[in-house]
């Protein structure tokens, strides 16, 4: 039984990356981790039935004896002394992908990484150790962009933050996997983001879906397709009208005149940074 049948029957089912030490839950082993289910919401042939369908889960080809899975997602303490970041990859991959030269070329490239592993054949981590010189989000764009040429694939990518190896490492991560699963739909073209990219939204959105002035605004504002993404990449290059033109293919005057006929409709200057702002939260309510 896949995870997205068991949130259906369950949709109270709690997603962990870690199983719960508390006995009132049980936990069903998934790729993507554990889900928590309370008991006594469970008759006992349900428990029963849940204990047998977690021990058949085949394995996905995890690397469940490294250490890295064992931090992350068995919670075994980190022995290193230092920061480290988790570098979250999904891959849509060619019939023919090499997955041994992929892996090599990784480790070739990331010379500070510690760890490199799969999850599920579309889905990696690379956990890397903070150093003097480590790469920057657009070295790192560079580089992924060179991998899926040269494997055929297709690459999504959020870049953790570094985090002390005495902190609470694995619920950081589990915090990030959320990110990365709630808000790479929204990055468009752009194939590798960080926090950075999508804190706005992702820290607002429960506000936003609960009021009715962001409601009233989304249904007097009829924006089309092309404003759309107009106001993302317009929001990507913070606010930087040339660059958003050459990222959009149009000339920079065809540009100024959507911008100058949507202040018309809406009153909003996409050239002032708080109705850039407002617009790209709007969209994403």
């Amino acid at each position: 039984m896949e995870p997205k049948d068991l949130r259906t029957i369950y949709p109270d089912a709690e997603r962990h990356n870690y199983p719960a030490i508390d006995p009132a839950y049980l936990s069903i082993p998934t790729d993507s981790g554990y889900l928590w289910l309370l008991k006594k919401k469970l008759s006992e042939k349900e428990q029963l039935l849940l204990t047998l369908l977690s021990k058949e889960v085949p394995s996905s080809g995890k690397s469940t004896n490294s250490l890295w899975y064992q931090i992350l997602f068995r919670q075994k303490r980190i022995e290193k002394e230092g920061h480290f970041r988790v570098i979250q990859i999904q891959l849509q991959l060619p019939d023919d992908f090499l997955i041994d030269a992929w892996k090599e070329h990784i480790n070739g490239i990331f010379s500070h990484a510690e760890d490199s592993l799969f999850l599920t054949p579309q889905s990696a981590l690379l956990i890397e150790k903070q150093a003097e010189y480590t790469l920057t989000k657009e070295e790192l764009e560079g580089i992924f962009l060179t991998l899926d040429d040269d494997f055929g694939t297709l690459s999504s990518v959020f870049i953790g933050g570094f985090h002390d190896s005495t902190s609470v490492f694995p619920a950081l991560f589990e915090e990030e996997q959320t990110i990365f699963r709630e808000e790479s739909h929204l990055m468009n073209r752009q194939r590798v983001f960080d926090i950075s990219d999508v804190a706005l939204h992702y820290f607002t959105k429960d506000a936003l879906a609960k009021s009715s002035l962001i409601l009233s605004m989304k249904e007097e504002w009829v924006i089309d397709e092309e404003m759309k993404e107009i106001i993302y990449i317009l929001w990507r290059n913070q606010g930087n009208i040339s660059s958003t033109a050459k990222e959009l293919f149009m000339h920079r005057n065809t540009l100024q005149y959507r911008l100058e006929k949507f202040q018309e409709n809406t009153s909003l200057q996409l050239k002032n940074t708080d109705d850039l702002i407002l617009c790209f939260l709007l969209l994403n309510s």
